[in-house]
């Protein structure tokens, strides 16, 4: 009769083992898909990273190319500036007033012209420096 016991007592204790030998099964398979569907969204992360980093280094080319063509740009607008001042500084009409009776009609016709297209205002002194006001 011990040994029954003892044998039924085996099998009670080998069922359970059974039963937490497939628990541990079934949960080593659900831990390694997780793991498997966390390599994959790393990988993709990983991917989405690298089309980042080579987006946004395109991005940084072509900010330079821009920066270049505006330094470029700047330049030239110096260039032609100084080079309209060189002529105007010799230019007879360049060198002599303006009619105030045209200037107030040009100002006028300005003003007009912004207050219809919503512009705001013209500032009211809009002489040149180097010149006096009549």
């Amino acid at each position: 009769m011990a040994i029954i016991l003892m044998l039924w007592g085996l099998n009670v204790s080998n069922s359970q083992l059974k039963a937490t030998n497939t628990r541990l099964e079934q949960l080593s398979d659900s831990k390694d898909e997780q793991i498997n569907n966390l390599r994959s969204k790393n990988d993709n992360l990983a991917d989405g990273v690298q089309q980042l980093t080579e987006a946004v280094t395109k991005q940084n080319a072509v900010m330079a190319d821009v920066l270049a063509q505006r330094a470029d740009t700047a330049e030239h607008n110096r260039e032609l500036q100084n080079e309209i001042k060189r002529y105007l500084a010799t230019d007879k009409c360049a060198l002599s007033p303006v009619n105030s009776v045209a200037v107030s009609k040009l100002r006028e016709a300005a003003e007009d012209s912004r207050i219809s297209s919503g512009k705001g205002s013209v500032p009211s002194n809009t002489s040149r420096p180097d010149q006096p006001t009549h």
